[in-house]
């Protein structure tokens, strides 16, 4: 198979973010001949780790379809990268050699956005480990928070994570009254508030989200304390849906799609408020990037 040179195009879609990289490789009638995954893809990572990632999910999407690897710069490639939304971001990848016959890359909530609506109008907040919202609307791009972990990502699974541990602390402290959530994430940390403090000098986000099924678990058994945390980033996420909705065209009710990891267990949490703007997504990132693949080549 090495050196085999492809009879018709092949697209591979990319969808690379905090917490990994997916792929899809489809032939020009949109058949899925192969998928893979590896590692977090963000570009604030470096272009280096992220291509590195690309290329690792792209070979086991090549193995699937019975390609050598080689194939790689057969392929035309669309990407949704996390981090692209930094102008400085864009202008490295855009001097970046990248492997491909072609490549086009756009924000990871972008080809969220085209996907979650195969194209048209609408909208899409993503509740993941980071969070944002994204929406076109007659041709024009809106986004609203997506800032990263220091300075925004509220209603996501990191500061989900975060907010449980600042709980813990305080507890450890005799600041807050004790909870079931509080005793045993201090239980992880061997009860010690500087094992936490260490652990947070290195902590990445999605080191903070791992915590988040504990907050959801001790919710389920009765802890008040989970409870109030859970109803804190539902009341967060609700208010990029607001935000995002009140971007859209002036008399029309903006379709937001609610996406990533924490957009299932949180639903039921949400505010009745925000029900009447949301809407199923029609398809999913992937399926997004790979219309970017597309728009390269005019398929």
């Amino acid at each position: 198979m090495s050196g085999r040179v492809l009879k018709e195009p092949l697209f591979l879609g990319i969808d690379g973010g905090a917490s990994g990289c997916r792929v899809r490789l489809c032939d020009g009638a949109g058949n899925i001949l192969g998928q893979g995954q590896a590692g977090p893809a963000n570009t604030l990572l470096g272009l280096g780790q992220v291509f590195g990632q690309i290329t690792e999910a792209t070979r086991q999407a090549l193995r699937q379809a019975g390609l050598a690897g080689d194939v790689i710069g057969q392929l035309h490639a669309g990407a949704g990268l996390a981090g692209l939304s930094i102008t400085r971001e864009r202008q490295k990848l855009a001097a970046f050699a990248h492997p491909f016959a072609s490549f086009r890359a756009e924000a990871d909530a972008y080809t969220a956005c085209l996907g979650a609506h195969d194209g048209g109008d609408g909208g899409i907040v993503i509740a993941g480990t980071g969070s944002c919202g994204l929406a076109k609307v007659a041709g024009q791009v809106h986004t609203v928070s997506g800032w990263g972990f220091a300075l925004s990502d509220q209603g996501s699974g990191a500061a989900l994570g975060r907010a449980a541990l600042r709980r813990a602390l305080s507890e450890h402290d005799g600041i807050l009254p004790a909870s079931s959530l509080g005793r045993r994430i201090m239980a992880h940390f061997e009860d010690r508030a500087e094992a936490m403090f260490l652990w947070a000098e290195t902590a990445t986000t999605g080191a903070y989200a791992d915590f988040v099924p504990w907050v959801f678990e001790c919710a389920g058994d009765g802890d008040d304390a989970a409870a109030a945390l859970l109803g804190q980033t539902a009341e967060d996420i609700a208010q990029l849906i607001e935000a995002l909705a009140a971007k859209g065209a002036p008399g029309i009710v903006l379709g937001i799609a609610l996406l990533g990891g924490l957009s299932g267990p949180i639903r039921p949490w949400l505010p009745d408020r925000v029900a009447h703007l949301l809407v199923t997504a029609r398809h999913d990132p992937l399926h997004g990037a790979l219309m970017l693949a597309g728009s390269e080549v005019g398929a």
